[in-house]
């Protein structure tokens, strides 16, 4: 029942992210405020046969997605290029993301246990071990259900 209860309130915060876009939450100015437009379908593979920006933007807008790395957690990616970041035994912050042909880039903005934020940051994203998981550097991503 309690995670119950911690998903309708993440949703919930989630809904309201859209009013957040238009304040500065980071300290990082590099940070964008939204993912650029994208030119090509989402079906189209990158060049370099990488994941393609408008495919990984495609798999993640408006879905929470499960993590496990050096740390755990859940984040929702809505598609204005903001996130809503649930870290597993240390609370949520919001963040900023934007998919780049074989990579997905993130900042997170300052939180009680992340005093600083993390500015912008672009790690790999590819097909992960088992069908339905993506590797995005240190992470494992898995669609939370």
């Amino acid at each position: 029942m309690h995670n119950n209860l911690k998903w309708v309130a993440l949703v919930a915060l989630a809904t309201s992210l859209g009013a957040c876009t238009s304040m500065n939450l980071f300290k990082d100015s590099a940070a964008p405020a939204a993912p650029p437009a994208e030119a090509t379908a989402p079906t189209a593979p990158a060049v370099n046969g990488a994941i393609s920006a408008a495919q990984i933007k495609s798999l993640l807008t408006g879905k929470s997605w499960r993590w496990r790395g050096l740390k755990s957690g859940v984040t929702l990616y809505a598609s204005d290029g903001t996130s809503l970041v649930e870290i597993t035994g240390s609370g949520t912050t919001q963040g900023k993301w934007v998919a780049q042909d074989g990579e997905l880039c993130e900042s997170f903005a300052p939180a009680p246990f992340l005093p600083q934020g993390v500015p912008l940051k672009c790690n790999p994203f590819k097909p992960g071990p088992t069908p339905g998981t993506y590797l995005v550097g240190p992470a494992t991503f898995t669609l939370a259900s």
